[in-house]
Parts: C-alpha cells; sequence; structure tokens
C-alpha cells in the first residue's frame, strides 16, 4: 500500500475557503497545502487520469506509473510490459459544490469513440463516464426526466413549459400517455425528444418571454408537480444563470434531495445537474462531458440530442441502497449496475483494545480516503505477517494494490473511510492531451480565477465559448 498525493481544482462552483470540505480535507492530507480564504474549492480528485493524476508520496511518481512498475500491474489485464502506465478504470472523488453546475449528459462508451473521432478537442477521451453519487451532507441534484404523470402536471400548469417544448409536441406525449402508452415505451421517448429539440432552439426574446411569464406563475403560487424546495432551486438557477434555458430543468426533470448515507447512480445518456453539497463520488476514468445549459462553456447541440436517451423515470430508480458485507460489517456496500466502479463505506469505532479489523481483500486495485478518525494499518504478507505499517488520520488517500491484505490494527478515534475500486481493465490515456491544470505540489495558495463569464445559451459552433475539458460543469 502507498500513500498518496492527490489533485484538488479550484472552480468557481465550489464552496470558498474553509467553508468547502474539500478544502478541509485536502489541507488535512498534504500538510503543506494552506487554504486560501477568497478561493473556491470544488473537487478532490484521486485516480489516474491524466488531467488530474494522483502521485506515489515522497516521490513523483504519477501512481499510473507506479502502477506500471509494480508487480500488481500483472492483474490488471490490459497491461503489458511496454506500457510506461496502468490506469485504473475509476476516478474518485470528493465534491464541494456551492452553485449549480451545468446541465449536463455523458456519452456511452460507443458515443464516446465516435465523439472523439470527430472531435477530439472537445472530446479528449474515448471512454465513457458513469457518476455515483454518495451524499455526506445534504446533496441536491436534478436526474433524469421526471415520470410521466408529473411531466403531464407541469406541462398542465405551465404554459410557458408548453410553448418552450412547442405545443404540438406536448400534446403528442400527453396522447400517446393518455392512449396507454408506458412512459419507457419508444412512441414516448420519440415525442419527449421532439420536445428537447424544440427547446434547444429557443433564445433571444422569446426565450426572456418565456421566463418572465414562469416566474409570474410561480409569484402566483401555481406548482403543478413542483415542491416548494424545487422552486427555491428555479429561483436560484435563475440567480446564477440569468436568461438561461436550463433554469426550466427543475420542471423537466427529477429534483432529488439525498439525505447523508444515501447513495445515487446513472448511467451515460441521463441529463443531470448537481446543485449543491458534499459527496464521494465515483466516475468512469473519463473526462467527457456534453453540455446542455447553465455554462459559458461549449455546448453542442447536436452530440446533446443524439446522446440521450429520453426516458422517464421515477427518481428513486436511481437509488443504490448501501448493504453490508456478512464478512465485514463495518463495511457498506454500494454496488451499481455498473463494471467502472464500486464502493464501500468502512467505518470503525474507536476501541482501546488490540482486536484487527480486516479490509476486504479485494483482487483489484482500490484507492481509499479517510474522511474521519486516527488509526494505523498493518499490510500483511500470504502468512498473516506483518509486512507494512501506515499511521492514518483524515485527509489521508491510500492506494492499495490487488490481493493485498490490509487490516486496521489500532483505531484511535471512530474512522469513516471510502473505498473504491472495479474488477475491470483501466483506459489507455496514452495519446491523450493532458488539459493543463495547475501543479499542486509545488503550491501552497491557490491561484486566483479569471472573472466569469455571463451565461447565455450558445445555438451556434460559431457562438460558442472558449473550449474546455470538463472537470466542473461550469467555470
Amino acid at each position: 500500500m502507498e500513500r498518496l498525493d492527490c489533485h484538488c481544482n479550484n472552480y468557481l462552483w465550489g464552496k470558498e475557503g474553509a467553508n468547502s470540505e474539500v478544502a478541509r480535507l485536502f489541507a488535512a492530507g498534504h500538510p503543506d497545502f494552506v487554504i486560501n480564504p477568497k478561493a473556491t474549492y470544488s473537487e478532490l480528485w484521486m485516480g489516474t487520469h491524466p488531467d488530474g493524476p494522483a502521485r506515489v508520496r515522497g516521490s513523483s511518481r504519477k501512481l499510473s506509473t507506479h502502477i506500471a512498475a509494480s508487480e500488481s500491474a500483472k492483474n490488471l489485464s490490459n497491461n503489458n510490459s511496454k506500457k510506461n502506465n496502468v490506469h485504473l478504470p475509476f476516478i474518485m472523488k470528493v465534491m464541494s459544490i456551492d452553485r449549480t453546475l451545468s446541465l449536463q449528459v455523458h456519452p456511452t462508451k460507443e458515443q464516446a469513440v465516435r465523439l472523439h473521432a470527430r472531435d477530439p478537442k472537445n472530446y479528449p477521451d474515448e471512454h465513457h463516464k458513469p457518476e455515483l453519487a454518495y451524499a455526506l451532507t445534504r446533496f441536491e441534484l436534478l436526474c433524469g426526466f421526471r415520470p410521466a404523470k408529473e411531466m403531464l402536471m407541469n406541462l398542465e400548469a405551465f404554459p410557458p413549459l408548453r410553448r418552450l417544448f412547442g405545443i404540438a409536441n406536448c400534446d403528442e406525449l400527453r396522447n400517446r400517455i393518455n392512449a396507454g402508452f408506458e412512459q419507457k415505451d419508444t412512441k414516448c421517448r420519440i415525442a419527449l425528444a421532439a420536445m428537447f429539440k424544440h427547446m434547444m432552439n429557443v433564445e433571444g426574446a422569446e426565450l426572456r418571454e418565456l421566463l418572465f411569464d414562469l416566474f409570474t406563475l410561480l409569484d402566483q403560487g401555481v406548482r403543478g408537480a413542483l415542491r416548494d424546495d424545487t422552486v427555491d432551486v428555479i429561483r436560484k438557477m435563475a440567480s446564477d444563470f440569468p436568461g438561461d434555458v436550463g433554469i426550466f430543468g427543475p420542471l423537466f426533470l427529477n429534483h432529488m434531495v439525498l439525505q447523508p448515507g444515501e447513495c445515487c447512480y446513472y448511467a451515460a445518456e441521463e441529463l443531470h445537474a448537481y446543485l449543491s453539497g458534499e459527496c464521494v463520488e465515483c466516475v468512469g476514468c473519463s473526462n467527457n462531458t456534453i453540455r446542455a445549459a447553465c455554462t459559458p462553456k461549449y455546448i453542442d447541440r447536436e452530440a446533446l440530442c443524439d446522446v440521450l436517451n429520453y426516458l422517464m423515470t421515477e427518481p428513486e430508480d436511481y437509488l443504490v441502497p448501501g448493504v453490508p458485507l456478512a464478512a465485514a460489517p463495518h463495511v457498506d456496500e454500494y454496488a451499481p449496475d455498473c463494471k467502472d466502479f464500486q464502493l464501500h463505506r468502512i467505518r470503525i469505532a474507536a476501541s482501546s483494545s488490540s482486536e484487527m479489523k480486516a479490509l476486504p481483500v479485494l483482487e483489484c486495485a482500490s484507492i481509499t480516503v479517510f474522511v474521519a478518525g486516527e488509526g494505523v494499518l498493518a499490510e500483511m504478507d500470504e502468512n498473516e505477517q506483518e509486512v507494512k505499517r501506515q499511521n492514518v488520520a483524515r485527509g489521508d488517500i491510500i492506494y492499495i494494490p490487488a490481493g493485498r491484505s490490509v487490516k486496521v490494527i489500532s483505531c484511535s478515534s471512530s474512522i469513516e473511510a471510502y473505498r473504491t475500486f472495479s474488477y475491470e481493465a483501466g483506459p489507455d490515456h496514452d495519446s491523450r492531451t493532458v488539459v493543463p491544470k495547475q501543479d499542486i505540489f509545488s503550491a501552497k495558495t491557490i491561484q486566483t480565477n479569471e472573472a466569469p463569464v455571463k451565461p447565455r445559451f450558445a445555438l451556434s459552433y460559431e457562438e460558442v465559448f472558449t473550449v474546455e475539458s470538463e472537470m466542473d460543469g461550469m467555470v
């Protein structure tokens, strides 16, 4: 096992200074780091992706290089003796969110390959990017199209929404639902696709008028299927992104509120946006994002409309339960329908006894971040003899190679940690262009961001903003 130095970024949607769990956690685990009270801290990346690679502490060696050179690389099926870097199939993150991220979708593997071939600048990876979010605090997001019943309620209650989608398109969806078609039927999905594509072409004075009419109705108390806290989200989005078509998003997307310990997962093709709170996130080892709204960045209408699945879905369908492991009751497993990652939540109570708590032995590599507590880890050999010991505390990040036996041999204060792993082979990033980022290892304060550009909804390639790879969702 190895202690890691990881990557922290500073997008404007993050929380400021010590208000950010990302900043606090990063500072706890990186002794030379000093929190800048005026900077925003958005994500702590833990993985091998070239845009934010972890490094083995005490050296400048990237984790991907360490894996390629180590015995554990034999356990990764995409490795061979000529590779200089072997990548994990996942990125684990801690996120602190103060402002809404962009309304966005991620492509499937097949879609990502086509997008990369067509436009490698905007789609730098040939890989998909499923996502899981585990709530550390109250965590809000928009995810997936609302169920048909709620969609029809909001179309009826809010005439501006019908005009945004095209009245004839809305009538077509209503007629198909009323005719008894299931909400996931292809005919309903085709109708919803026509509505969404119409929305993507509304701009300027027409969009401003629709937004004015929407807020007039909200001020009058019209709610349709909306909760009051969803109306609060709409108002906040209007403040953060005035005049943006994404302000309508909560009317047709599920507004989910996760309490600490709750977890959700969504695959490719699902429209979503994180709104607020702090989470542990697991994603595929990719940086591909197609944006729809609430961003000054590049919006690819054609790719967006092609990639979406247009499924109307109950919000409960996105939840992932935590299941205690029979052989390790101090570990809860969050296992979505996805091969790219699984998440273990590890909780070990403080104890004065010498009783050891074993972490599950995994036949794959993993990364563990400690968010609370103090203790001592011991790596054991095949005879259960200790071969290495690490003191761990809040903020420490540990890489555990495949097949290693690791035990918590003492716990002076209660430990809470999160471990991400996958049995899949990681992607090949050898030919990928790295997105320039600040070198966090030499910096004691964070470079300030440029002033944000006023958001707008770009409708042609000539009107788009400067392109950046997506590590953030906004500015």
